[in-house]
């Protein structure tokens, strides 16, 4: 951990300590902006085509030997490793159960041979590691490669860019970038702040053929993917690897494993690390702003002529009649913006899933038919039943993931509009407070994030009807020659059936989160504006109170108040110090060679 960073964290978390300490701040959220400063998460997803040595990369980053490595397309499951004391391996299934594995059990649960196809519905594995690399909170995230005869791989290595603080993306020295690369590079591109390319297997080139491999990579960087700045540092993951499982220092060396370690350290600790301090400091700068204004209005308050302050009272309840119009602009807003995101992005990705696993599945079910017309007709009813709820279900399961993460993104990036309105709302209000009574005010702009929480579950298999179970006693009694084909027919139709069913489930539960979601935004954020407007409100009348007990309470309140005064200035005085020594941005550019 850098050690300007590490003294400014716990120097801002010194001081959120006192802050939560000053009774002038009861509604200061110091708990979680500690917590923020103590977790300190980065989430480092690494991700590339399928062989580029993703996971030998991962190892080579711990120097262990922790996750499964083979020579055919092997990770199928995403796996998050994070600090831990001891190891520590939980599986995390789709139904929401979960349960800890030994070690070597591993790869039953995470490869394409121990779990072809996800057959045991593994959503993903964490795993907690005594790694000091992992300490500061960064989390390594080993993603399925793309582009290999896995599609399902594919998609579940799309769900996860948009939970990456930055991307590692392994590109190898002995193939050249391919179209598949090329195309999952740009999605990278649209989530990821960061991206740090790999270029694995340096090893196996000469000098001079590693700088025109080098030089080859950027170029199809810049002109096919689009990447303006690019940082690609060549390295050997096996040599790294080696190195530091054998404690030789001049493998390590010849791996130039250290260059980009020593990179990444610099993003985490110094960008990162700087960004998440700048915004605790800028959270606590607002909070006591805000402490500070309602102080000074209750000391102006005690020494203004009562006929004048209830003037101005007056004067700011037209204010909040005001407000009241801006709150119903507000709420059609956000209704118009929840039913564009179902209208322009739930509905359409929805109708393409439907068609994408129509056509998908059809040739693959005439195919599992034609293999299985062997069987007795009320076993190829069950065989026929089990592969389509079991190939839905698991293409549906990836489209719900990618598709939460969209329409959470698509609801978040929409309520930042509606939440930034409502802070300048907010600013707004508190400005005129300090205008109207003569009073100095300071805004500072903080973050607000807004999320989905799913409750979202899958039910597939549903009571047959009576014609089904008519159909069934049926074709038991007919000659294989006549009742196949009334089993294909009717499990044809069972296909579309269930792909149409669960699509509207889908579909419903995406539209009810939504409109929970709204609703929850509408009734916090007019909280707000009501909680600011009474703030400001009950400052002025607690001075008025007290003016009105007489010449000697009032003066014991004034000193009361000019002590609280002279400590939140103190306070404000040294975040202002740790925001000012956190702007660094370092900003390389970066190409090995």
């Amino acid at each position: 951990m850098n050690e300007d960073f590490a003294g400014l964290r716990d120097e801002m978390i010194r001081t959120i300590d006192e802050v939560s300490t000053v009774e002038a701040v009861p509604e200061c959220p110091c708990s979680d902006l500690r917590r923020k400063l103590m977790e300190n998460r980065f989430n480092l997803v690494v991700v590339g085509q399928f062989k580029r040595g993703k996971t030998t990369f991962i190892n080579a980053l711990l120097g262990a030997d922790l996750l499964p490595t083979a020579v055919v397309p092997l990770t199928s499951i995403v796996t998050v490793i994070e600090y831990g004391d001891s190891v520590t391996i939980k599986v995390f299934l789709n139904n929401g159960e979960n349960k800890e594995i030994p070690l070597e059990e591993l790869p039953l649960y995470v490869t394409e041979s121990g779990n072809p196809r996800n057959k045991r519905d593994v959503a993903e594995v964490s795993i907690q590691y005594p790694s000091p690399y992992l300490r500061e909170g960064v989390r390594l995230i080993d993603t399925p490669g793309v582009g290999s005869v896995y599609q399902h791989n594919t998609d579940v290595a799309y769900e996860y860019l948009p939970r990456s603080d930055a991307a590692v993306f392994l590109i190898s020295v002995d193939q050249p970038l391919s179209k598949a690369e090329l195309d999952f590079l740009k999605d990278v591109k649209q989530y990821s702040d960061r991206i740090f390319f790999i270029q694995n297997k340096a090893d196996y080139l000469t000098p001079e053929d590693l700088k025109e491999s080098l030089a080859f990579t950027g170029r199809v960087l810049q002109d096919e993917a689009g990447y303006e700045t690019i940082e690609v540092y060549p390295l050997s993951a096996r040599l790294g690897l080696e190195g530091k499982l054998n404690r030789d220092p001049a493998a390590l060396e010849a791996s130039r494993l250290t260059v980009f370690e020593e990179r990444l350290h610099r993003f985490l600790v110094e960008e990162k690390g700087g960004i998440l301090i700048r915004s605790a400091a800028k959270n606590l700068l607002k909070v006591l702003s805000e402490a500070i204004l309602r102080a000074e209005l209750e000391y102006k308050s005690m020494n203004t002529p009562l006929e004048l302050i209830q003037k101005k009272l007056d004067t700011f309840e037209e204010k909040q009649r005001e407000i009241e119009a801006d709150k119903n602009d507000f709420e059609i807003l956000l209704e118009g913006e929840t039913k564009r995101i179902i209208e322009k992005i739930l509905d359409p990705d929805l109708n393409a899933a439907k068609k994408d696993l129509a056509q998908g599945l059809g040739p693959a079910f005439e195919d599992f038919y034609a293999r299985n017309r062997s069987l007795s007709p009320g076993k190829l009813r069950k065989a026929l039943e089990e592969f389509v709820v079991h190939h839905v279900k698991e293409y549906d399961t990836v489209f719900r993931k990618n598709e939460d993460t969209k329409i959470s993104m698509a609801f978040e990036k929409g309520c930042e509009r509606f939440v930034t309105r409502i802070n300048e709302i907010i600013d707004a209000l508190l400005h005129y407070a300090s205008d109207l009574f003569s009073v100095g005010f300071e805004t500072f702009d903080a973050e607000s994030l807004w999320t989905m929480k799913s409750s979202f579950y899958f039910i597939f298999k549903d009571e047959p009807i009576m014609v089904e179970i008519l159909g069934n006693a049926l074709t038991t009694m007919m000659p294989r020659f006549l009742s196949h084909p009334i089993i294909a027919r009717s499990m044809r139709r069972y296909l579309a059936a269930m792909i149409e069913q669960q699509s509207g489930r889908i579909r419903w539960d995406f539209v009810e989160r939504l409109q929970k979601s709204k609703l929850e935004v509408r009734w916090v954020m007019f909280a707000k504006i009501d909680e600011t407007i009474q703030e400001i409100r009950n400052a002025v009348q607690r001075g008025i109170a007290r003016k009105e007990k007489g010449k000697e309470e009032a003066a014991k309140r004034e000193t009361e108040i000019r002590t609280d005064l002279d400590h939140l200035y103190a306070l404000k005085e040294r975040a202002l110090r740790i925001l000012d020594r956190s702007g660094r941005h370092p900003d390389p550019h970066h190409l090995g060679s």
